[in-house]
């Protein structure tokens, strides 16, 4: 992982704002080790192209671990690393801010210009 920019987090910031990123650490935080079949089933609306390109990114970085069992055909699993596990944890402390921000949300609309 490059880090160019003077500022620790940004490359971690870079990889995970690509589209589908958090949702695939966070299918492999709460199932645990998927078959790319599986993988692709739990995350809706994912084309395969870009789940391999994300799975591959996420490896490379080496938050991901590519499992293969040589069969015919291949049994290739996908499980988090420590390094994607430590991620997810931190990942995870961002919940009750993102459901504040939703309840937030939710009343604003229910009570527009701030009236009860």
């Amino acid at each position: 992982m490059e880090t160019s920019s003077p500022c620790p987090v940004d490359a971690v910031l870079k990889l995970l704002a690509g589209p589908w990123t958090t949702h695939v650490l966070w299918v492999l935080q709460t199932q645990g080790a998927l078959r790319f079949g599986a993988l692709k089933r739990a995350i809706p609306g994912i084309s395969s192209r870009l789940l391999t390109e994300r799975l591959r990114r996420l490896a490379s970085a080496g938050f991901v671990a590519r499992e293969m069992v040589p069969s015919v055909p291949p049994q290739v699993t996908y499980r988090l690393t420590e390094r994607g596990r430590r991620l997810g944890e931190v990942l995870a402390q961002l919940q009750p801010i993102v459901s504040e921000w939703e309840a937030q949300a939710a009343s604003e609309v229910e009570a527009p210009l701030g009236l009860p």
